[in-house]
Formats: structure tokens, sequence, C-alpha cells
């Protein structure tokens, strides 16, 4: 029998800690061609196997590279192309998590991921020269990987096209690394990027793919935890007519700030970060009528708002190979600490921590986002009502954390200073919350400068006396930081 044609296949792939520009639309195959998996990965992993020890010319090794080469080709005649993707030590074809031939294939999958490898995409058009060629390739040992430049390079210069290698990276364990602003600006514009797709894609019914989802995930939460302060200040960045992206991309960064001081265990901040980062996805199928109406919501389209939650966490389930507990947090975020929040809560179940998490980020977003029914408040007035809302709408403890990580002035905050000098805030001090680190960027007399950064915990004559709106003053925090 002749299986379905599957156009969503992915595209140019290319994944690293702070990119993501593979097709987001999941490649789903068939229950028959995940059966035939398997038989693929012991034809690949002999392939690798054989060309470790004999040339690519030997019989030996062009007998299996053929015999890899018909198995790819039953797919390609099917209308797919075959992608293979590793996270950690799991192994997942498409979008299928493969338990058993994650533990059959744990020596390759080792050896992969030695080499860098996060997933690997045969195409159509492949040829048993090129395929040769591509073995080879990855039979090669790490170091000597390394120098010649990394596989992609190794693949461009052997004239390999139809063999596409990403990079995922494994979060076994969460290290502080030597992430650059940058990195982080990457990895934000990423997360807002993905989020963009996946409404398309919701828009448009289609199956949004899991492995882009993680992938920008766990850049986020790679660079949170690496330079947390360059994050928390590209959290401040609003889009009045892409709110909805921008508040999950913030809120996903707000809640792994907050959630990294609780634990540096991977596996719960990935799945914190991703029903952070997609906890309005709900909102996706809400017509912007409602979503931006300047005046009261009628009792209908209050309903239909209620319901973002609901509808939010059945549409996640969609995707592919998402964390359960992402499921939780996306139907959770509104429920409240009191549990009298919405959807109504069952059997007095208290609210997961992880949605307590993003409960709080989310109320600190929301309030300082300029919308369709409100204007926005400054991040000081925000901290205030999230300190006073602790133990009814939200986590006490979790909201006293909160104010450490953000401080009494957060992150792009316009203060003015005790020598009426006008700085921007670029984060709390260690030592004193009341004397951020500041970029002062006026003159005493408000003469506009580059700016500077002065730490006001050690100047002693120097303190905040007010908080300024940077629209008053008709400047653009984002410029300066």
């Amino acid at each position: 029998m002749t299986e379905p044609q599957n156009t969503d296949v992915m595209g140019d792939e290319s994944m690293s800690s702070g990119t993501t520009t593979s097709s987001l639309q999941a490649v789903v195959y068939s229950v028959n061609q995940i059966q035939r998996a398997r038989d693929l990965l012991a034809k690949f992993y002999g392939a690798r196997k054989t060309i470790l020890f004999y040339a690519s010319d030997h019989p030996a090794s062009e007998a299996t590279v053929a015999g890899l080469f018909d198995a790819l080709d039953r797919f390609f005649r099917e209308g797919v192309d075959v992608e293979i993707a590793l996270y950690e030590s799991e192994l997942h074809f498409g979008q299928q998590f493969l338990p058993e031939e994650s533990v059959i294939f744990d020596q390759l999958i080792r050896d992969l991921m030695a080499l860098g490898v996060g997933s690997i995409v045969f195409r159509r058009g492949l040829t048993m020269s090129e395929l040769s060629r591509g073995i080879s390739i990855m039979a090669t040992d790490p170091l000597s990987a390394s120098v010649a430049g990394g596989l992609s390079r190794m693949f461009t210069e052997a004239d390999v096209t139809n063999i596409a290698v990403g990079t995922i990276k494994a979060l076994r364990s969460i290290e502080k690394s030597e992430l650059t602003p940058e990195d982080a600006r990457a990895s934000y514009d990423d997360a807002i990027g993905l989020l963009r797709e996946v409404d398309n894609l919701i828009s448009r019914n289609r199956t949004v793919n899991g492995a882009m989802v993680r992938g920008s995930v766990r850049s986020l939460v790679d660079n949170v935890v690496s330079n947390r302060y360059a994050m928390l200040e590209l959290a401040g960045l609003k889009s009045y007519d892409e709110y909805t992206y921008y508040h999950c991309a913030n809120v996903a960064i707000l809640s792994l700030a907050l959630g990294s001081t609780l634990t540096q265990d991977s596996r719960f901040l990935v799945a914190l970060g991703t029903g952070a980062l997609l906890h309005d996805i709900g909102k996706m199928s809400i017509s912007l009528d409602i979503l931006n109406k300047p005046g009261p919501l009628t009792a209908e389209e209050w309903t239909t708002i209620k319901n973002h939650p609901v509808a939010g966490a059945i549409q996640a389930a969609s995707i592919p190979g998402l964390d359960k507990a992402a499921l939780v947090i996306i139907h959770e975020h509104h429920q409240r600490y009191d549990g009298n929040g919405y959807p109504a809560v069952m059997n007095s179940r208290p609210q997961h921590l992880a949605s307590r998490i993003v409960a709080v980020a989310d109320a600190f977003d929301a309030m300082t986002s300029r919308r369709a029914y409100s204007s926005a408040r400054t991040a000081v007035e925000s901290m205030q009502v999230l300190a006073e809302s602790g133990n009814v709408a939200l986590d006490p403890t979790l909201t006293r954390l909160f104010t450490l990580i953000m401080g009494i002035y957060p992150p792009r905050s316009v203060v003015r200073l005790s020598d009426s000098r006008v700085g921007i805030v670029m984060h709390p001090s260690a030592n004193d919350l009341l004397k951020p680190v500041v970029k002062v960027i006026t003159e005493q007399d408000g003469t506009m400068i580059e700016g500077h950064a002065v730490d006001l915990s050690a100047e002693s004559q120097l303190a905040v006396t007010a908080v300024l709106d940077p629209q008053d003053l008709n400047i653009d925090v984002g410029d300066y930081l």
C-alpha cells in the first residue's frame, strides 16, 4: 500500500543555541513509516560503522551505503524527507519519540552528539555518491571535524547539499558559558520569529514542529542562565502591533529568570520556558477586534477571552513531542494563587509551581505594556502592584523573589538621580536594591550624552530621587541598552 503523500518537509536547517531557521511546520510520518525507522537507523549505524574501518570505496562500505540508500529512497518515493533528531539521550524520528531505539542506538546518539549533531535531514534528490560522502564525513572523529571547521563546512566543501546537519545544545546540566549580549538578542529575536510562525501555522490549521519550539526554548534557557541581565533588558521590549509575540517572549524570559533561581534542573526549566513562551497560544485564534477592543467586552466576548487557557492547552497538545508539563502551565496561568481565577479549579487543586511562576511574569509584563484598553504602567508601579497581589492573585514567596531579581527599580526604568542627571536602570546592584546600576544619559543641565554605566551602590552621594516616563523625555530606552 502506498504511503500518503506528505509535503510538510523540513527546509534548510541550521539550529544553534542562538538561532533556529528550520521550517516550523512539523514532519508527520505515517505509522508504517515510523515502524520502518528502526531498520533505517540500523542501516545508518552500520554504514557509518563500516566506513570507520574501511575506505568509502571499499566493497563492504559500498554495500552498507547502498543498503542505507535503498531504505532512504523508499521514503523519498513516498514523498517525504527523512528527519532524525537528538535531544539529550532521546532519539526522534520526525516528531515521534522512539524510546526503544533511543536505548538500542545509544552509541550512535553519543557518537553524533560528540560531533555536535542535533539533527540530520536526508532530503529528496540525494544521490548514492552524495550519501557516501556524507556518511564519510559523519564518520569523522570529533577532533578532526572541529579542526576542519565543523560538519556543515565539511558538507559544503564536499558538495553535499541534500543532507542537512543541525546542532542543538544539549542541556544535561546547565553551566555558565561565555554567551554575549549579541547571543542574547539573537535568542530573543528567534523566539519572536518562532511565535510569528506558530501563529501563521495555527491560522492555516497546520501542525507546529515541536522540535523547533524546543530548540528556541533551550536557547532562551541557556542565555538566561548564562547572561541574565542582558536577557532581562531585552524582556522590556514592546510592540503595540505585535503585542502577543513580544509579551510571550518577555514572559518566557522573566519566568526563566525567576525559575532559575529556584533550580538549575534543565528539564524543569525547559518545560517552564515552553509553557511560558506558549502561554497565550490560545489567544492566537481570537479575533483582534476582541483582543484590542478599547471599550468593555460583552459577556460573550469575555467568555471567549476566559476560554483562551483551555483552548491554548488543547492547541499545544497537538504539537508533537511537546512536554506535557507545558500544557499544565498554559491551562493554569490565569488560575490565581487563591484559586479564584479561570478556568474554574476542580477539587481545590493548587496551582502548579511553574504556573505560579508564569503568572507573576505574565502580570508584570502585561502591566508594563500599552494596550488598546489600558496605558502602560512604569516598571516601578507594576512592582508595587505585584507586591500588593501577594497571597491573593499571586504566590507571595515568588513575588518577593521576583522583586529581588528585578530590583526596586527594574531594568529599563528611567530615573532621575540626586545630582539631577537622568539614567536608565541596567540591572539591580548586588549590594543595595535601592541603588541599581544605571546608564547615565544626560548631564546635570539635561544635555543628552552617549551614556556610561554607574553603580549607585558604590556612590555614596548618588541616589534615585524619581522615576520618569521615557515618553515625557522623548527617548527610546532601547537606543541606550
